[in-house]
């Protein structure tokens, strides 16, 4: 698990056999009015969208986005409420996946 800042501390839980990946957070701050924590996965420096948390809930469980594939790692990026195509601003948090 890693911290996040602020008190708040995410553990990403990884499923080689279904190659899907779940984040859990807790005591996360809520973000801005009008945007959203998104989840990435970290292709080799490239992000890949995996999908948004639920906006205004401190302690949550998310079922990441996608395949993990190749990735090594994952971001959170502080973005507008319908999400982002490519981050958009410096990651919140950036954790590598468990090996």
């Amino acid at each position: 698990s890693a911290k996040l800042g602020e008190g708040a501390t995410g553990t990403v839980v990884v499923s080689k056999s279904q190659d899907r990946a779940v984040f859990v957070v807790s005591g996360m701050a809520p973000p801005p009015e009008g945007k959203t924590y998104q989840l990435w996965f970290d292709d080799g420096g490239k992000m890949r969208s995996a999908g948004l948390m639920q906006p205004g809930r401190s302690e949550q469980t998310v079922l990441m986005s996608g395949a993990v594939g190749g990735a090594s790692g994952m971001g959170i990026t502080v973005e507008p409420a319908s999400g982002s195509q490519q981050p958009t601003s410096a990651p919140v948090a950036l954790m590598p996946l468990p090996a």
